[in-house]
């Protein structure tokens, strides 16, 4: 007696639906094991790039900083060294062309008298970084060349300023009228003015 075929039985073969063939023994095929990367608490399985190179969004940061720092530091060191005299005077020579200190040396005006006195108005300017104390001599003439007074007189000069002083000549009775040539100069310096009263 003949069983009946299934009904999904000619279904499979027309298909062509093929099962594959089971190990002996009746056991199961065995599948190669399959690397999954370790779940992330989002699930997604992927790793943001900051986790997977700690610090690695600072290192841009680092090197812009550090520059800026080093700038600060220097900048500050600066400052602090320029409020030393010493430390500034240095500097202005290392990086600016220092003229020599000298003195310059005028007639304020001419000289004139005052009753027994030749007065001589003079002016000085120094140039340099420091003032001082310089004496400035006068003295006047005949005209054969014989001294009848002289006088000194020290001025305490500014860098840059315009100092005037008067020296005051005292001459005897009679000496006015044979007074002739007035010359002032500054001892230890080449400076020398020239006057004549007639």
């Amino acid at each position: 007696m003949s069983t009946p075929p299934s009904e999904d039985g000619p279904q499979r073969r027309a298909t062509g639906e093929q099962h594959a063939p089971q190990p002996a023994g009746g056991g199961h095929a065995r599948r190669a094991p399959s690397r999954q990367r370790p779940r992330t608490p989002d699930g997604t399985g992927s790793h943001p790039p900051s986790a997977a190179r700690p610090g690695g969004g600072r290192g841009p940061l680092r090197r812009v900083l550090a520059p800026v720092l080093v700038v600060l530091v220097v900048l500050g060191l600066c400052g602090a060294a320029w409020t030393v005299p010493q430390v500034r005077s240095v500097l202005r020579d290392s990086f600016t062309e220092r003229q020599q200190a000298y003195l310059e040396l005028y007639f304020g005006r001419e000289p004139f008298f005052d009753g027994d006195e030749l007065v001589v108005p003079v002016e000085l300017v120094e140039h340099g970084d420091t003032g001082g104390r310089h004496p400035v001599r006068a003295w006047v003439l005949d005209a054969k060349g014989r001294r009848l007074a002289a006088e000194t007189e020290t001025v305490t000069t500014k860098p840059g300023a315009l100092i005037g002083t008067d020296v005051r000549l005292r001459l005897e009775d009679g000496e006015q009228r044979d007074a002739d040539l007035v010359e002032v100069t500054l001892p230890g310096h080449p400076q020398r003015l020239r006057a004549h009263l007639r």
